[in-house]
């Protein structure tokens, strides 16, 4: 274009920044409009996944209507906001193409006079405009990408946030909690982001091999020490040990591994009761599995079951009682046979009886190791060496079992 006609090749470069500019601004709307949908996206979804979870819950208040009047508002929502992100979208394409049509007209307005003044063939027009073809067609297809490319921006702002989050860091130079080490909360103070201190000077020494019983009203902190130990949490004052070591000083694979966790809130897996039993140790056998189920109380059941250890649980164990889930996840933390172990309610869904012949026979199983125990139930506190009470982020009474069981009975 530049041999052909100097003068029309720079009112083409010229206008090329023009073109790309208002590329830009079209992006600048349609990033927000991709977050937006993204976000009535995962918005829908969630409340649909909640919905369908508690579905027996929404049968039982009769709130279907209710539900289904949200969902339907969620759903107008989510395809206005694609509607606002496609119409955007699709009028880049027709934006750029008239900005190519209206520059077109400018320079055939320029090479006519160019043409009546001798200083251009038509020929050579007919040549110019073709470069000009092969130049505007990439640009039109930019353009579509960049609508595109701009939209996928927005919608993986979400992912982006994501990624930018700085990973747990497993460093250290202690690979293994120690055997028959103490187990001690030195003047440890935490309180969550945005609210007041739920601990501000707590301090606490657990024997090895002792069984230690944290009763206390709801919300005093009680499974928060719990987390604490696992590091889920960090406090922001004093210190934690095992053995004399700090808890930082130990890689946090080590850690965790090290700890068994039986929590209220009972997560198993999509799989085999075989399968969520192992799932802490992959290399263990059937005998060791059966073990594990027996000291929970859980083999009886299992074995009744059609398929034994090999039943698909569904879904969070949907298809188990909220007793049996519990005894799965017990059976779970004992085959992992961790030095320390936190039963929090860990027998909240046993029936009396079932209560009864887990404490009995899980004396033997939990000497062998630092136990804490969380609970409200009064007969699981036989279990336990020592009961302390935990109100108001402070220890208010500390007692032995025998003697807290017999006043809260």
């Amino acid at each position: 274009m530049w041999h052909l006609a100097p003068l029309i090749a720079w009112a083409v470069a010229l206008a090329l920044p023009l073109i790309l500019l208002l590329l830009k601004l079209a992006g600048r709307r349609l990033r927000p409009l991709g977050q937006a949908t993204m976000q009535a996206w995962a918005a829908q979804s969630g409340l649909a996944e909640q919905n369908l979870e508690l579905l027996p819950v929404l049968k039982a208040f009769a709130t279907d209507a209710l539900e289904a009047r949200r969902y339907r508002e969620g759903a107008h929502r989510l395809a206005e906001a694609q509607l606002r992100q496609v119409r955007w979208q699709g009028a880049i394409l027709p934006l750029v193409q008239i900005a190519g049509a209206g520059l077109v007209l400018a320079l055939l307005g320029l090479a006519g006079r160019q043409i009546l003044a001798g200083q251009l063939q038509v020929g050579g027009l007919v040549s110019v405009f073709l470069y000009g073809l092969v130049l505007v067609n990439p640009l039109s297809q930019l353009a579509s990408v960049y609508g595109q490319a701009q939209t996928a921006r927005g919608a993986a702002q979400r992912l982006l946030e994501v990624m930018r989050t700085a990973p747990e860091a497993d460093v250290g130079d202690v690979d293994a909690i120690p055997k028959g080490g103490d187990l001690v909360f030195d003047r440890v103070a935490f309180a969550y982001p945005g609210r007041p201190p739920l601990f501000t000077d707590v301090s606490l020494r657990i024997r090895a091999g002792e069984t230690l019983a944290i009763t206390g009203p709801n919300g005093a902190g009680k499974s928060t020490l719990a987390h604490l130990l696992l590091r889920l949490h960090e406090p922001q004052r004093g210190q934690i040990r095992i053995g004399g070591i700090p808890l930082a000083r130990f890689r946090l694979s080590a850690l965790r591994g090290g700890i068994g966790l039986v929590s209220q809130q009972v997560l198993l897996w999509h799989a085999s009761i075989r399968d969520n039993i192992a799932y802490g140790r992959a290399d263990a056998d059937q005998a060791a599995i059966e073990r594990a189920a027996r000291a929970a109380r859980a083999h009886d059941f299992i074995q009744a079951l059609p398929q034994g250890y090999d039943t698909v649980i569904g879904d969070q164990g949907v298809r188990l009682s909220g007793g049996q889930r519990q005894r799965i996840a017990l059976a779970r933390a004992l085959l992992k046979d961790p030095p320390i172990l936190i039963l929090d309610e860990a027998t909240a869904m046993f029936d009396p009886a079932g209560e009864a012949e887990f404490i009995a026979e899980c004396h033997a199983v939990l000497r062998e190791r630092t136990v804490l125990l969380i609970t409200h139930r009064p007969a699981s506190l036989a279990l336990a060496d020592r009961v302390i009470r935990l109100v108001d982020g402070r220890w208010e009474k500390i007692g032995d079992a025998h003697h807290d069981h017999a006043e809260s009975d």
